[in-house]
């Protein structure tokens, strides 16, 4: 289909980025090279090398992150990638997943996932964190994913957020990340069952859109109080359906 845009579904954007790993793959090995031979003069460490790439195929653009903690790392740094996207002169960075998601049912599938990142998140994950002032969007970026690789998804309360409720049916879940956490909306598309019965709907992909960013020294101790129990629920859940799975 070609490059991301707009007015594509979920599941299509989902696929396109599916269609560029393996290229994405190869210019990422090409440029972990340079990315070392860059490291190896560095006097001071964290440091970091940004590659950009764009698809000659899908024409999608991306930005490949490597990354060097320590001087031990130079040789085998860490390293990130991701796609930017623009939506109505809007810039997102893109990111696709295959995630668990609850059906109407109750029941949990595998469906493709995109998270979408807005400036404003990385923004005030910069105000609120790293502290640097010059430094690009790029690479604010690719700190965040290098630094934060697991998001785990936590259902919102009023202990959390007193007023999530105010921002509507697509506020109701965040993203608990190593750095602190992250206030996201999310969503899914479905496909329509053929008894045009709305409960028998299949999810066909799902959406995380990052909004904003809050570090753990800026929230009370109530909400990381709040956070940690909601932590506990979700663990439990998750052995409870496993334990279904198991036992049929």
């Amino acid at each position: 289909m070609g490059m991301i845009v707009a007015s594509m579904k979920l599941k299509e954007m989902h696929d396109e980025l599916e269609k560029d790993v393996q290229k994405l793959q190869i210019w990422i090995n090409k440029t972990k090279p340079k990315a070392v031979k860059f490291f190896e003069k560095q006097n001071s460490f964290p440091t970091w090398y940004v590659e950009k790439y764009k698809n000659q195929d899908s024409h999608n653009q991306y930005v490949i992150f490597f990354y060097a903690g320590t001087r031990h790392e130079i040789k085998s740094p860490g390293y990130t990638s991701y796609c930017i996207v623009f939506f109505e002169n809007q810039r997102y960075v893109v990111r696709g997943f295959r995630a668990p998601q609850y059906t109407t049912d109750g029941e949990i599938v595998i469906v493709p996932q995109i998270h979408a990142y807005t400036s404003h998140f990385f923004e005030r994950y910069n105000e609120r964190l790293l502290h640097l002032d010059k430094i690009s969007s790029n690479e604010i970026a690719g700190l965040f994913f290098v630094r934060n690789p697991r998001a785990l998804p936590t259902m919102l309360n009023e202990e959390i957020n007193r007023n999530y409720k105010e921002h509507g049916d697509y506020n109701k879940q965040g993203m608990d990340v190593n750095d602190g956490f992250c206030y996201t909306q999310t969503g899914y598309e479905e496909i329509e069952s053929e008894d045009g019965i709305p409960e028998h709907n299949k999810i066909d992909a799902s959406l995380v859109l990052y909004t904003t960013f809050m570090n753990e020294l800026g929230m009370s101790d109530t909400q990381r109080a709040a956070i940690k129990k909601e932590h506990v629920e979700t663990w439990k859940r998750c052995m409870e359906e496993l334990k279904d799975i198991i036992t049929g």
